[in-house]
C-alpha cells in the first residue's frame, strides 16, 4: 500500500515555487512508491507554473489572508491530517522564521509542541555518507554551556541510533561526539564541560550497548569521519556542525526532526528571498528529500 506524503510548499515569498516547478518530472513519475499530497493554494502554484492543469495533488488552502495567517492555516491543516494518521511524513519547504510564532525559534521546535514532542526532538542533518546533530539548536552562544546537559545529549544520541536502526537498517551505527572546548579543554585546569556532562554522558550511553565515540577534539572531529567510520557526528551547538556539513554536503543533503510520530523532513536551505525569481535556485536538497521517502517508504 502506498504510504502519503505531505508537502507544505510554505513561504510564497521566497524560492519554493520555483523548486517545485523544476521537480514537476518526479510527481509525474508513476512508479512512485508514495502519495503526494501538498497542503498550499493550488491557484497561487499554478499561476507560478503557467498552467492550470499542473498534475499535483492537493488540499487547497486559499491565500487570501496576510502570510503569516495563511502559512498558520497551512500549518494546522497539515498538522491534523498527520495527526489523524492520514499521512505518513511530511516535507516542508524552506520559510522565514519571521511567520513563525515568536517563542519557536524554529520550524523543528513548532511542530514538536504541536504534537506534544518539545523537548525529545533531535535535529539531524542526514547526507548518504553522514550526519551532523547540533545538540543545543536555535540558541545564543552565551547559552550553551548553561543548555548543555546530559539528558538532551543522551537524548539525541537515543532519537539517532533509533533512527539508523529502525528506518536505515543499521543495526550498530557508529556516532561520535564532539568536546565542547578547544582541544576538549586539555589546557585548562578547571573542571569543564567534558568532564562534567559529555563524557559521564558518553559513559551512561555505552552501557546501552550504544557505540558512541569521543568526546573528539572539535577542531578535528571532520577529518575523523572517514577513519573511524562515523555515520553521525554530534556537536553542541547550531555552527560547531552546520556550517562544514553544509559546504561539504552543499544541496545533497536534508534536514529531519527526529523524535515525531512521523518522519519531518525540510531542504537544508533557507527560503532564498534574495534569489526569488531569478530562476537559479537550486531543487536537489527538495529531491533528497523525496527520495528519502521513496527509498524507505517501507520504514515509515
Amino acid at each position: 500500500m502506498k504510504k502519503t506524503i505531505l508537502i507544505l510548499p510554505s513561504d510564497p515569498h521566497s524560492i519554493n515555487y520555483e523548486i517545485i516547478k523544476k521537480t514537476l518530472f518526479f510527481f509525474n513519475n508513476k512508479k512512485n512508491k508514495n502519495n503526494y499530497l501538498f497542503v498550499g493554494d493550488k491557484n497561487d502554484l499554478s499561476n507560478y507554473i503557467g498552467s492550470k492543469k499542473i498534475n499535483l495533488n492537493f488540499v487547497d488552502v486559499k491565500n487570501n489572508l496576510k502570510t503569516s495567517l495563511y502559512m498558520k492555516k497551512c500549518f494546522k491543516k497539515a498538522f491534523e491530517i498527520l495527526k489523524n494518521k492520514k499521512a505518513h511524513g511530511i516535507i516542508n519547504l524552506p520559510l522565514n522564521k519571521k511567520f513563525l510564532p515568536k517563542k519557536y525559534p524554529g520550524f523543528t521546535e513548532y511542530i514538536s509542541n504541536y504534537f506534544k514532542t518539545y523537548g525529545n526532538e533531535t535535529m539531524l542533518l542526514y547526507s548518504k555518507n553522514f550526519s551532523v546533530c547540533p545538540n543545543t539548536t536555535h540558541i545564543p552562544i552565551s547559552l550553551v554551556s548553561k543548555k548543555l546537559t546530559k539528558k538532551i545529549i543522551k537524548k539525541n544520541i537515543v532519537n539517532i541510533y533509533n533512527f539508523y536502526k529502525n528506518i536505515l537498517g543499521i543495526n550498530n551505527p557508529n556516532i561520535a561526539i564532539m568536546g565542547l572546548n578547544p582541544h576538549n579543554g586539555m589546557d585548562f585546569k578547571c573542571l569543564i564541560e567534558e568532564d562534567r556532562i559529555i563524557r559521564p554522558a558518553i559513559k551512561e550511553m555505552k552501557k546501552n550497548k550504544i557505540t558512541i565515540q569521543g568526546p573528539l577534539s572539535p577542531d578535528s572531529a571532520f577529518n575523523e569521519i572517514k577513519s573511524k567510520k562515523i555515520n553521525c557526528l554530534i556537536g553542541n551547538y547550531h555552527d560547531q556542525v552546520l556550517p562544514t556539513f553544509k559546504y561539504i554536503n552543499k544541496f545533497k543533503a536534508i534536514n529531519i526532526t527526529l523524535g515525531l510520530p512521523f518522519l519531518r523532513i525540510s531542504p537544508d536551505h533557507g527560503p532564498a528571498q534574495e534569489i526569488q525569481g531569478k530562476n537559479i535556485a537550486n531543487p536537489d536538497s527538495f529531491l533528497c528529500a523525496l527520495n528519502f521517502f521513496e527509498n524507505y517508504y517501507k520504514k515509515i
